[in-house]
């Protein structure tokens, strides 16, 4: 006999249905399982190597100051180095990305080039995310250098309909964006199973296997395919486990996600009328993904903003389709998180993770009205 879950796939499958259609008359597939005995607590997670280690430092600092706890606000080393690097900081959750003595391990070689390791890097997340799902935590991935500016409770995410929340990331990248939006990479929240990713439980696994699929992962060390190590770095009680030694993986994730969306093979559907509208200020939006039976919630722009530093806009002079476009950032009581990508006039002797410290500087002094230049408790990297 069919499940319910097949059965819809068949009839979408040969509905002729094709991309971003609405099909609301198809019944959504719902998380029934008792929340009340059991729910998969979530993991704030950030991926760094060395060249990003003080922002990793400043991003932790920001949400234990906002209100998240040690135990939530955990960083991800891709390398040795970073490792090393977080020794004085006792007091912070850091957990390897790969097995130490995975083949693919370090997943930053810092002899490799830049853009080689930075997509080892986003590729080798998955792996650490496919694991911590399969391990009954949920994870909210961002990007190192994502701002949060307001305290969220992660029970909001965890007690939704939904199996994955997505943030629009604008206009990149920009071979996706005749679909009308984009999806990040670095911002995302997916739901842990607790029944080993069987059935619906397992919706956002199946999403995040897809994903490392696409990605050409070949999956674990043949050898040592059990090989555990149990635990993190430091400043935790609990013994939690990390990626079995595995190979890294290589791709360009925010590409290979957006491709899912772009040539539907998630066979996706939108809730009612929700899908994105073509402009900046999005709203939110709602789906489901019948290929691996996952809903899906994209957050409105002002909730997570990726856009430039100084506000979204043009000059109150200047038009655009008829319209005058005044700037502005996003509103200051629904903004949860903001990726600005640009900084004004930065100068060309920053690296890369000065230039990001100077990016939420001037995101603070543009947006939030708030001056952070003598806030060294913050932008302390010792």
């Amino acid at each position: 006999m069919m499940s319910a879950y097949s059965i819809l796939l068949t009839i979408y499958m040969h509905s002729g249905l094709g991309q971003r259609t609405v099909l609301s008359d198809l019944p959504r597939a719902k998380n029934n399982f008792n929340r009340e005995l059991t729910r998969p607590t979530t993991k704030i997670v950030a991926m760094t190597d060395i060249s990003y280690a003080a922002v990793a430092l400043n991003w932790h600092r920001r949400l234990i100051q906002l209100g998240y706890s040690n135990d939530e606000a955990i960083i991800v080393a891709a390398d040795d180095a970073t490792i090393e690097y977080f020794e004085k900081h006792l007091q912070i959750r850091v957990e390897p990305m790969l097995h130490p003595q995975s083949s693919g391990w370090p997943v930053a070689n810092p002899d490799s080039r830049h853009q080689t390791r930075r997509r080892r890097i986003f590729a080798s997340r998955w792996i650490y995310v496919l694991h911590q799902l399969k391990s009954g935590y949920s994870v909210l991935l961002t990007d190192a250098d994502n701002i949060f500016v307001r305290y969220m409770n992660m029970s909001v995410l965890e007690d939704s309909e939904y199996d994955v929340f997505h943030a629009y990331c604008h206009n990149f990248p920009v071979n996706f964006l005749s679909m009308g939006f984009v999806i990040c990479g670095g911002m995302m929240w997916l739901r842990g199973s607790i029944d080993g990713g069987v059935g619906k439980d397992g919706a956002a696994l199946r999403y995040v296997e897809s994903i490392l699929k696409d990605c050409g992962w070949n999956g674990t060390d043949e050898s040592t395919e059990m090989d555990v190590f149990e635990g993190a770095i430091h400043a935790s009680k609990r013994i939690d486990p990390v990626p079995i030694r595995s190979q890294a993986a290589y791709c360009d994730d925010q590409s290979v996600i957006n491709m899912k969306f772009f040539s539907n093979s998630l066979y996706y559907v939108w809730d009612n009328n929700t899908r994105p509208i073509d402009r900046f200020w999005k709203s939110e939006a709602t789906g489901i993904a019948y290929a691996t039976g996952h809903s899906f919630k994209i957050w409105d722009v002002d909730t997570a903003y990726r856009g430039p530093v100084e506000g979204y806009g043009k000059k109150q002079n200047d038009t655009a389709n008829g319209e005058i476009i005044e700037k502005r950032c996003p509103n200051i009581d629904l903004n949860w998180v903001a990726m600005p990508y640009n900084t004004i006039g930065e100068s060309k002797r920053l690296d890369e993770g000065e230039s990001r410290m100077l990016r939420v500087k001037q995101w603070y002094e543009f947006c939030r009205n708030e001056t952070l230049s003598n806030q060294t408790s913050y932008f302390d990297t010792s």
